[in-house]
């Protein structure tokens, strides 16, 4: 019977090891995918200003009536 409890003793072991291994590759993947969508979303924003100044002006106006919306309505993690 000591056996089988130090079995599954060893088998929870292993399942915890795997789980907090998964965890830090989860975190990983998205701090590397908010990085690249963030450089992406910069990079475009900048091409979209030198090359349409006014679209640029109208979308980041509108983005920030969306924080501000945000800002106003939304309080904290209610």
């Amino acid at each position: 019977m000591e056996r089988i409890v130090q079995y599954l003793d060893d088998l929870e072991d292993l399942v915890y090891a795997v789980a907090l291994i998964w965890e830090r590759i989860r975190r990983t993947f998205r701090f590397t995918f908010f990085m690249i969508a963030s450089v992406s979303l910069q990079a475009l924003g900048i091409f979209l200003a030198l090359t349409i100044p006014p679209l640029a002006v109208a979308l980041a106006s509108l983005l920030l009536v969306a924080v501000l919306y945000r800002g106003a309505v939304y309080h904290g993690s209610e």
